[in-house]
């Protein structure tokens, strides 16, 4: 048999093990169970497919609560396993749902559901969301056809999709968001991005976001606002024309909202991410609506409710592509041993924080298309005077035989 010493040394073994397994689990994944409610029209009669509408619109607001939740720091205190910095993250994985109640009342079915969110602290890309705070400037959402902007007069937009996402970044402390919508930095609205230069690059454009001093430029394309059924407003017969006006909850009255996101390095011009956000509502029976997109009464429309579910959806991918990559700042001024960065107490920076030192390069292609690279260089930067908007490092050599000056590149380590 073990003796009281032993088996007193075995439980603390045993309960320092379980302890460290915990923290290990827990900074791996965070759960969280959240209430959610979604909504949708019952077109036809069909409950069912509102039902199924309605449930996931309902998982999706979930999502976007539960990213508030992550913490991505965690610790013991006498120990109990506490969390002790939150931040956001897309990596949640929406696990069991339950329906807690559906009620139907003016033909719109809304849904109370119940839904088990697990989120990882890990980005995909490898890194560890940093907490360092991001400038961004969101350009304007040039239109594909304009001509689909003719009902309900919406050709605002295009500006006006980057004060609404402004709006919905506000609250995030990880990312300064700035109104650039009267730059159309999008050329070619039919190639956007992909191929308006080798792997996107907006490096002609760069002089223009230049003098905002951002990090990453966030822009896009309107690729579809039109009407499902197109002809629901041509019906020259007078009796269907009635008819089709009686049936305005039918789903010949959809609306497409289809919109390009794209997020660019605001010192390369490299294209950082591209994704595309699809939905749909009912824009009503009367092609003669002039609300203007963004405005009060457009809210009100179904139309309306979808694109804002949608708006958010695009702010939380903004903030979860920006906390996995890299804080990038320029050099101000460089001597011998020290380095003035464009960033500092605000930005999050703090003494003791290290960066790798870079040079930057323009080269030119046989067409005279300019690509920026970035060299890493064998300098490190210390932090060791932090001012609002401003900081100060010691590098580990000498800065004149790398040849660093004004506009090379600091990268967070």
């Amino acid at each position: 048999m073990l003796s009281s010493n032993k088996l007193s040394c075995l439980i603390i073994l045993l309960r320092s093990l379980f302890i460290s397994a915990c923290v290990f689990a827990s900074a791996q994944a965070a759960a969280v169970t959240v209430q959610a409610t979604g909504q949708a029209l019952i077109v036809n009669g069909d409950l069912s497919s509102a039902r199924s509408i309605a449930i996931n619109r309902a998982r999706q607001q979930a999502t976007l609560q539960a990213n508030a939740f992550i913490s991505t720091q965690q610790h013991l205190k006498q120990g109990v396993i506490t969390q002790d910095q939150l931040s956001i993250t897309s990596l949640a994985n929406v696990g069991r749902t339950q329906v807690l109640s559906e009620t139907v009342k003016s033909n719109i079915l809304s849904v109370l559901i119940s839904v088990d969110i697990v989120s990882r602290n890990q980005c995909s890309n490898g890194n560890s969301a940093n907490n360092y705070r991001k400038r961004i400037a969101i350009a304007a959402f040039p239109m594909l056809d304009p001509r689909q902007s003719k009902i309900g007069r919406l050709r605002n937009i295009e500006s006006s999709l980057a004060s609404e996402l402004v709006k919905r970044l506000a609250d995030d402390n990880n990312i300064e968001a700035l109104n650039a919508g009267h730059l159309m930095l999008q050329s070619e609205v039919a190639i956007a991005a992909t191929q308006q230069l080798a792997q996107g690059s907006l490096t002609t454009v760069l002089q223009q976001t230049r003098q905002l001093e951002v990090q990453y430029i966030v822009s896009g394309v309107v690729r579809d606002i039109s009407m499902i059924t197109p002809s629901v407003y041509r019906q020259k017969n007078y009796f269907i024309d009635k008819y089709n006006k009686y049936d305005y909850l039918s789903s010949k009255y959809l609306r497409a909202f289809e919109v390009e996101l794209f997020i660019h390095d605001g010192f390369t011009g490299a294209l950082i991410s591209q994704k595309s956000f699809r939905t749909a509502g009912l824009w009503g029976n009367s092609d003669r609506q002039t609300f203007g997109f963004a405005s009060s009464p457009f809210w009100q429309l179904d139309y309306g409710k979808q694109v804002q579910s949608t708006l958010e959806q695009m702010a939380v991918e903004i903030s979860a592509t920006l906390s996995c990559n890299d804080f990038t700042v320029e050099i101000s001024r460089a001597d011998q041993y020290s380095i003035w960065l464009k960033a500092g107490r605000t930005s999050g920076i703090k003494a003791g924080d290290q960066f790798d030192v870079y040079r930057k390069s323009t080269f030119y292609d046989q067409q005279q298309n300019p690509t920026i690279e970035l060299t890493k260089t064998a300098l490190k930067l210390t932090i060791n005077e932090v001012q609002a908007n401003s900081a100060k490092g010691l590098v580990n050599g000498l800065t004149g035989q790398n040849n660093i000056q004004s506009g090379d590149i600091l990268i967070s380590r």
